[in-house]
């Protein structure tokens, strides 16, 4: 009878899990929408010599909104996206109380949005000026200089990546590597637990099979999840994970051709990691609300001094995206 009764319950079970399906946001003519995205960024830092670490907080919080305005062959949309603001609040500290500062953005633009949720074109409806080009430096005459010329080199060659990091780990920097259009679907039909790929950032890595290392993409790699009950709401689950494990000194003196000798750097590991989880509307695949975290941190390790790093820094995030109703 047990046997019976479980034989039943299998043959009970809802299919959906076995077979593979195409999973594809299906947009409307006339759909309107809007978001409210906040991350939550912690900050430990501490120089050599020092036991404590220094804490910081930042916050940023905006809202945007989009309303489908044409809809096209293969459903592809052409949307009108808003965000008008951007709102920061930087955490208090022993010297100066929390302080809040709204940016207006006035983000208006027109989006080709595909079902895989990749924009594929991007129109700005208020044109700004195109921002100056920084200039160039002369890396290896800075580093023989040494002194403050050294230190300004050094400073811009590791905040070009490790602001990419923080842009990550914050889920707001640009379009293609905020929360706002993801997540990205797979292009083929899925089955629960098949993976895919899309890049969102760049950064220093070794190459496979090989000692040298290169300015390589960074990818998230997207889970499905299948169903999922969420306080009695059924919704499409698919996770989005990232890794990063990275030596930028190695990458310095690699791409320069120079040695610890020069530079002074002995080593200047760096890791990321972060993970969100994405809710969808069973049917339109309509992102419901997103919630993710990250974590990471780098350190400075120089010729001068043996065991103990220059500079540590390590983070950790918390992203949420939901609708407002």
């Amino acid at each position: 009878m047990i046997t019976a009764a479980l034989a039943c319950l299998v043959i009970g079970m809802p299919a959906q899990q076995a077979e593979p399906i195409q999973l594809g946001r299906v947009y409307t003519k006339g759909e309107k929408a809007k978001y409210e995205v906040h991350s939550k960024l912690t900050t430990e830092s501490r120089q050599v010599g020092l036991d404590t670490w220094i804490p910081d907080d930042l916050d940023l919080i905006y809202q945007y909104s989009y309303e489908v305005v044409e809809m096209k062959a293969d459903g592809i949309c052409v949307m009108r996206y808003l965000r008008p603001t951007m709102t920061q609040i930087k955490g208090a500290t022993a010297d100066a109380p929390a302080k809040k500062t709204t940016e207006k953005v006035d983000y208006n633009l027109e989006l080709t949005v595909s079902p895989s949720n990749e924009l594929l074109n991007v129109k700005d409806l208020t044109p700004k000026k195109d921002p100056k080009k920084p200039p160039t430096v002369n890396f290896i005459a800075a580093m023989r200089a040494g002194g403050k010329e050294r230190q300004d080199v050094l400073g811009g060659f590791l905040n070009q990546f490790v602001g990419e990091i923080y842009r990550l780990a914050m889920f707001a920097g640009s379009l293609d590597s905020s929360l706002d259009f993801n997540p990205k679907m797979p292009y083929d039909e899925t089955k629960v637990g098949e993976t895919w790929k899309r890049t969102v950032g760049y950064s220093p890595q070794k190459q496979q099979g090989s000692e040298k290392m290169a300015v390589q993409r960074m990818d998230y790699t997207y889970t499905y999840k299948g169903i999922v009950d969420v306080s009695g709401q059924k919704y499409q689950r698919i996770t989005a994970d990232i890794l990063l494990k990275s030596d930028l000194a190695e990458f310095i003196h690699q791409s320069f051709n120079v040695k610890s000798s020069v530079t002074g750097l002995k080593e200047i590991p760096l890791n990321f990691k972060a993970s969100v989880d994405f809710d969808l509307d069973p049917k339109t695949f309509k992102t419901i609300r997103a919630n993710g975290t990250s974590s990471g941190g780098f350190s400075i390790f120089i010729t001068d001094l043996q065991n103990e790093a220059l500079q540590e820094e390590r983070f950790q995030s918390r992203i949420s995206m939901k609708i407002v109703p």
